[in-house]
Order: C-alpha cells, then structure tokens, then sequence
C-alpha cells in the first residue's frame, strides 16, 4: 500500500512525487520508475473527441487518478477515489490509513476546518462535501435524513460519515479547476516550447520563430528564462544545435527508399542517407539533408491520445497562417467561406480541406516493432500547398511536414 503525503499542490512521499502543472510525457515517466509499487495504469481517453473529455491516468490498483487538462496535457486535478487502498498524511500524520478511519472528526482536527459541509447532488446517495482551497473531501451518509451542520447535537450520524474521495486542485472549486503552470524544477537546464509561430509568403514556409522557455540550473530558480530562435530552411546541424541546443536524440534513416525521386542524380547512388534531429520536449522533428547536412524538412506533432507517437512528443503549440486565393466567382457562389486561416493543434481536417488540398491521399500504417504491436489504427496524409497533414480518423491532426520545394 502507497504511503503519500498530501500537500496544497501534490501526494508525495520520499521516492514518488505526482503534482500539478506535470506534463502527461513526465507523469508517465515518473510512474514507470516504480512499477514495483504502482503494479497497474490504465489510460483513459476519448478516441471521437479528445480534446472534450479529460486524458486521465488511472492507478487501479492504488485508487488514485491523475487528471490532465486535454488541452495543455497538464495535470489539473489528483483525485483519490477509493480511500481503503491508499494512506495519507497532512503534516506528517496519519488521516486515513488501516488503522486510522477518515471521518468527518478526523478530517476536522487533521486540517481545522472552519466552515461546513455542503450537500452534493447524486443520484445514487446521499454525499457531502467539504471544501478547502484546493483540496476537496467528499463524505456519503448512509441515512438519507443525515442532518449535516456544525452542531455537535447532531449525533454520530454526522461525524462518522468517512471520506469516500479526496481532490487536490488549483483554484476555489473543483469545477473550475485549471492546469497550473508546469513546475520550475521538473525541467532544469531544459528547453521548452512556448509557442511555434510558422511565418508564409506567397503560400510558402519562411521561417519558424520559437518561442523557448528555459529553467536556469539552480535550485533556487523561481522564473523561466525566455528565448526567442528563429529556423529557416538551409541551416546547418551545426547552426541548428547552437539555436536550440543538443537533439533529445539523432537518428539516421536505415534506407532512403524515396532518394530515386530526387532531381539530382548524385543522390541516386550515394549512401548517405537523411539525418534526423528529435526534440522531444519541442514537440518537432529537423530532418537534414544526407548529401549536405542542411535543414530541408520540419515535422510538428500535436501528441493525441490514439496516435501512434502519443506520449513520445510534447504537443507542439503552432500556428501556420493558410490563404487560399479566391476568384470572384467562387467567392460569390460561397460569400461565408473564408480566404484566411490559422492552423493550430486544435484545428480539425475539415477546416483546412478547402485550403488547396490535392486530390490524391496517401493511408499510412505504421508496423509492429519486434517487442510490442501497433493498436492504432491507419492515418491518412494530406498535401496542402507545401505541406503534408497527417489526419487521424477522428478528424484531429496528428502531425504537420514542411519541406522545402
């Protein structure tokens, strides 16, 4: 049984820390390092629509939920939901364990509560609960005409009640909860992305300016160090590593199987082959050229639940402005079409179609590796101007390519 501290943003103890702000990327990673304690986790989340339910990770085993915002993958929301499977201290003392029952009388002396408890609608029972700010215990009555109020004549049916859940959150109500901001000391010395603005003329890609928040290497740190780097096409691996400092990882193409489409013969027979640069935490890929080593293709990832790069990549956060030109006539056949777009994470296949898509798709199934198998279903690749968005069958996006024509 998990032996966790409660505090005003987390459930800790000394090896295991699950607090608010944390990407999904790094709750995963945390809770991989103690599968010996945390034996089962399950990931719940909407294949139709992601980004209207929550992305949840669930600790069966444990009774512990770690909500995350589906927006900026960040946990908003801890939620212990079976009380008998976990113990829990405030302060360093046991309030619910084996041994201690978590009443209303104990919650009460535990963190000195000073207002009362405030029914809850439920269907099923009879529930109560009080509120702290950022933390919730809810309490159920098993006589429905409990009365709850902060008279000690109202008998032990109101202070035997037991927590049946505990919330911790950021805010004044559970309802309104948001994702804070991501914890300064998780990612010391390293690079995160902000925002990823993609800059066009004349429907082709110019440059990606990045904005980077980076946590200086002290302890003490208590602010980011923002950044601003700009990437244009042409760029050395050498200029590239001086911009955005060194890749999460290199990786070299095995087989070039398309170099028989290049224009230039030289690629033909060279054994060279593409290079690739991963930022994991920018959420993008760089692929350099194998005959030269310049930057000649950017590939953006928007990490959805269901896709098979999930939880590899933060979401990257772009925006890519689209224009369509319009002759008079189609624009009068469709006066409420717009010529203008911004593409982000969040925007849907269906808006960017009209955009210059070419007729044909390309369906794309990843195979299974030799140690684990693929679940995912087939995505399919769209061309628009020079891009290609890769398009999950939900409609989302799961990555953007640039590359240089």
């Amino acid at each position: 049984m998990l032996e966790l501290e409660v505090t005003l943003s987390s459930l800790l103890n000394n090896k295991l820390e699950l607090s608010l702000g944390c990407p999904f990327c790094h709750s995963v990673s945390v809770l991989q390092q103690y599968d010996k304690e945390i034996t089962q986790i399950e990931v719940w989340y909407s294949d139709e629509n992601p980004l209207g339910n929550d992305l949840v990770l669930n600790l069966s085993n444990d009774g512990i939920k770690l909500i995350f915002d589906p927006y900026s993958q960040r946990v908003k929301m801890i939620e212990v939901y079976e009380m008998d499977k976990v113990s829990l201290r405030y302060h360093g003392k046991l309030f619910n364990s084996p041994s201690v029952s978590p009443t209303i009388q104990q919650i009460s002396q535990s963190f000195g509560a000073t207002i009362p408890c405030t029914p809850v609608l439920d269907e099923n029972r009879q529930m109560y609960v009080m509120n702290f700010r950022g933390l919730a215990f809810y309490f159920a009555s098993e006589n429905a005409t409990a009365n709850v109020g902060w008279d000690e004549d109202t008998g032990p049916s109101y202070w035997d009640m037991k927590v049946i859940k505990m919330q911790i959150y950021r805010g004044s109500s559970a309802k309104t909860a948001q994702a804070p901001e991501l914890p300064i000391n998780l990612y010391t010395g390293v690079a995160l992305l902000e925002k990823a603005q993609v800059q066009r003329s004349n429907n082709h890609f110019t440059s990606l300016d990045l904005t980077l928040k980076v946590a200086p290497a002290r302890l003490d740190a208590s602010e980011y160090t923002i950044l601003s780097r700009q990437i244009v096409f042409g760029l050395s691996c050498q200029e590239v590593a001086s911009r955005l400092g060194a890749p999460t990882r290199i990786f070299h193409k095995s087989d070039d199987k398309m170099k028989i489409h290049s224009s230039n013969p030289q690629r033909w027979t060279t054994t060279r082959t593409d290079c690739i640069y991963n930022y994991f935490s920018l959420g993008m890929d760089l692929i350099f050229d194998g005959y030269c080593y310049k930057l000649k293709k950017l590939v953006l990832h928007t990490n959805y639940p269901g896709h098979y790069d999930f939880n590899i990549y933060t979401r990257c956060n772009f925006t890519i402005p689209l224009s369509e030109h319009m002759e008079l006539e189609h624009r009068m056949a469709n006066p409420y079409q717009s010529d203008q777009l911004t593409v982000t994470p969040f925007t849907k296949w269906v808006d960017i179609q009209p955009f210059g898509t070419r007729p044909k798709s390309v369906s794309v199934t990843r195979k299974a590796t030799i140690n684990s198998s693929n679940p995912f279903e087939q995505t399919t690749c769209y061309g628009v101007q020079d891009m290609i968005f890769e398009v999950m069958k939900n409609k989302h996006i799961g990555s953007v390519v640039i590359y240089q024509i």
